[in-house]
């Protein structure tokens, strides 16, 4: 059986989250499925957005300035379409918006299989039966697609899978959890979830072995380097959430995962500095240039798995063997290392994260993922 590709929040890597642009991206890459989030607005429309809160992905705390702490479900629909979801990514992608739910069916038109997350249901009453109603309305659209298991309904909350289980019974759901589930939970979930979606970088040989005898997939996320990649496939799974799902259909086909390859590599990521020091304090990606020529990084970018980025500024050029340090913090720049001045951190120092390295023009250079 082949192993299935979930572009996560779309292809995140290269758009921003849930976004238009990043569905569209993400069918023309080829993904088997979209991986995305529904929530519930204050006026009880079903609305695509991950976080609780509006701050990361939209420009709400200037839009709505004294609406602190910006939670999706104190805004009404209205209100949202006020937002821009895009700019926070790229000024290239301004002016992309909020999807509703029937915006995002609309999109996807049949052309991919839907892997939608039940966001936050405690946050959002009422989520589990606004949502099993619209796909009872407009299921036949969304299962026209080629593939066997074309819609998965997911979420981190059991009990909200079984409510929507219990509503659309013949509707495969997952599962989405940090770690797999004991023996006896697992026993109990396998005669009605299909697949149980876990942390990969929690997820143990073992662990993965024990889903699959109980008979459901195991589709981790996020995995988003080829490390990682060849490692999940080791451990059986089913199919991989990714932010970079053309990468991962290239490694899967047997092609480069990154044809843009220059020569440069992320060689480690230091997400904390020693002692009581701010987190950010030292923070660095580490860049190394495997080439025998030097080559010049002016404008090149990485990327978090939650889309921060971090920019080399103009005039580092990398020797043949040289390191780069590309700092997120503040401090003096010299030909070693950059400094973007930021003053929270990016790297997440408590579970591990991923760095996609993007030429100025968004080609990727390499793929890098941590574990803590």
């Amino acid at each position: 059986m082949s192993t299935a590709t979930y572009a996560h929040r779309g292809s995140s890597g290269m758009a921003p989250e849930n976004t238009a642009a990043a569905f569209e991206l993400a069918i023309a890459e080829g993904t088997d499925y979209v991986e995305t989030d529904v929530q519930l607005s204050a006026d009880g429309e079903l609305v695509i957005v991950h976080d609780a809160t509006l701050a990361r992905t939209t420009d709400a705390k200037l839009v709505f300035a004294d609406r602190s702490p910006w939670n999706v479900h104190d805004f009404t629909l209205a209100e949202l379409r006020k937002l821009d979801a895009g700019g926070w990514y790229d000024d290239d992608f301004a002016g992309q918006h909020i999807l509703t739910f029937d915006e995002l069916l609309d999109l996807l038109g049949g052309r991919v299989g839907l892997n939608l997350e039940l966001k936050s249901p405690a946050l959002n009453p009422g989520l589990v039966r606004a949502v099993a109603a619209r796909l009872r309305e407009r299921r036949g659209e969304i299962e026209r697609g080629p593939l066997p298991r074309p819609l998965v309904v997911g979420s981190f909350d059991e009990q909200a899978i079984r409510d929507f289980h219990a509503r659309l019974h013949d509707v495969p759901v997952a599962l989405i959890a940090y770690d797999v589930p004991a023996a006896g939970k697992l026993t109990e979930l396998a005669g009605w979830v299909y697949s149980v979606n876990p942390d990969v970088r929690r997820l143990q040989p073992a662990d993965a072995a024990r889903v699959v005898e109980a008979g459901m997939a195991v589709v981790p996320w996020t995995v988003d380097s080829p490390e990682l990649w060849r490692r999940a496939l080791d451990l059986g799974v089913a199919g991989m959430i990714t932010n970079y799902p053309y990468a991962l259909r290239n490694m899967l086909r047997g092609r480069d995962p990154v044809p843009g390859a220059a020569g440069v590599v992320v060689q480690d990521i230091v997400c904390r500095s020693p002692g009581d020091e701010p987190q950010w304090t030292g923070e660095h990606a580490v860049l190394r240039n495997v080439s025998g020529e030097p080559v010049d990084v002016s404008g090149w970018y990485l990327r978090s798995q939650s889309s921060a980025r971090v920019v080399v500024g103009d005039g580092y050029v990398i020797p043949p063997g040289g390191l780069l340090r590309v700092h997120t913090g503040p401090g003096r720049n010299d030909a070693a290392s950059y400094h973007n001045g930021r003053t929270t951190a990016v790297w997440n120092g408590t579970k591990g994260d991923s760095a996609g390295l993007h030429r100025a023009d968004g080609t990727i250079v390499d793929l890098y993922a941590y574990v803590v």
